[in-house]
């Protein structure tokens, strides 16, 4: 049972204090260097943000689109309550290949037609199993009993809600609030205030400006916050990559899952294409333990040496820590991250411990496969992620063995 004191209801933020804190937040973080957050400090952001539910009905997280001119170049997700810790989630770059109004407008038209004897009482964008989004329609019948369905927002499948296992990697329903104990509501809130004392050390006029700035751009020599340490690193597209190796050439791209349960495997696939193994999704499945309809289990490492002919060494650790990733990443071996019910790929860190609040901000570089589409290369996103945000589960680590 949790605390009164610890629900999400008492410690929800204004969406006010929000947009401060999106602002200052990508302001920092770019005075600090961090890739592609930089770029953000081009646009404006929108005031009024998307607004996501838990599936148990009460506001998750708040979407901040970032625009220069007409176009999209990121999104700022935010935390609805105190007790998800940082005020910012994540921060993801490019547009999305989604829309919340179009995908409500095709599903009613499904739902009034296979549900003919229910009625509609809401719709809502929800967080379905992180970070995947969908519909949620609350229904009820003429015996004013009442159910819900929930869609993906992408591809409108209908999303299960009691799975036969909960220990694999795919597609179905679970509460982000509902997993979150007492004692880690109690260490969030704790992060969510220390974040917060630097915001409200900057001037009242200061903020009240940002929240109605067209842009950052005039704020970026104003709002500076001094750095004790920062390290970042990538792997990325770049035909000079050079780590100190003669002529090393080290690539990441995004693929989107094909199929809506096969996170697993697309990141897979990520990760073996960096090595230079080239294989299908449908390839891939197999060798993974996938099972249709249900996902993969969380350990593949078998299927990544046997993909390989086991020139990758794959190892499951079940107990993921931030600086195990941050290791592997130095060693140019990209890995799988596993949360809750869902798979993505990790080619990245970034640490930064802020002297003007103390905070040592940690960072992974997530590419998602989700949302699915048939088509790998218009899905997925990509996102810096803040580590003590989400929930950790497993990860596999690669590295190519020598000859």
């Amino acid at each position: 049972m949790i605390s009164e004191k610890y629900l999400e209801d008492a410690n929800l933020v204004t969406k006010d204090e929000l947009l401060e804190q999106v602002s200052l937040s990508v302001l920092r973080n770019a005075s600090a260097g961090i890739p592609l957050i930089m770029d953000l400090v081009k646009g404006g952001i929108k005031k009024e943000p998307l607004e996501i539910f838990d599936i148990n009905g009460k506001p998750l997280f708040y979407d901040y689109t970032i625009k220069k001119g007409v176009e999209t170049i990121g999104t700022v997700r935010t935390g609805a309550s105190r007790i998800l810790g940082s005020p910012v989630i994540a921060y993801e770059t490019g547009m999305r290949y989604w829309d919340f109004e179009t995908s409500v407008k095709k599903l009613t038209a499904n739902v009034k037609k296979e549900y003919p004897m229910q009625k509609i009482l809401s719709t809502k964008l929800v967080c379905y199993s992180y970070p995947k989004l969908g519909v949620m329609f609350e229904l009820v019948n003429k015996q004013e009993r009442r159910s819900r369905l929930i869609f993906d927002v992408a591809d409108y499948s209908l999303i299960p809600e009691k799975p036969e296992r909960t220990d694999i990697e795919g597609a179905y329903a679970w509460s982000f609030y509902d997993s979150l104990s007492e004692e880690v509501r109690k260490l969030r809130l704790k992060r969510y205030d220390e974040f917060n004392k630097w915001r409200v050390k900057i001037p009242e006029k200061t903020r009240k400006n940002l929240r109605i700035s067209k842009t950052l751009t005039p704020f970026v020599d104003k709002i500076i916050c001094k750095i004790k340490i920062n390290a970042t690193k990538q792997l990325q597209f770049c035909t000079h990559y050079n780590y100190n190796e003669a002529r090393s050439h080290h690539c990441f791209v995004l693929h989107a899952q094909q199929v809506n349960d096969y996170c697993a495997v697309a990141t897979c696939q990520m990760i073996l294409c960096y090595y230079r193994y080239y294989y299908t999704q449908g390839q891939i499945a197999p060798a993974l333990g996938y099972t249709a309809g249900s996902g993969c289990p969380p350990d593949q490492s078998a299927g990544y040496e046997q993909l390989s002919c086991n020139h990758l060494d794959a190892t499951y650790d079940t107990s993921p820590t931030w600086e195990e990733a941050r290791d592997q990443i130095n060693a140019l071996h990209p890995l799988k991250s596993g949360i809750p019910g869902h798979a993505r790929a990790c080619a990245g860190y970034s640490y930064v411990w802020w002297l003007c609040d103390g905070i040592k901000d940690k960072k992974l570089y997530i590419y998602d496969p989700w949302p699915w589409n048939a088509d790998y290369k218009l899905g997925g996103a990509v996102y810096w992620e803040d580590w003590d945000s989400v929930t950790h589960t497993n990860y596999v680590f690669t590295r190519l063995l020598c000859p």
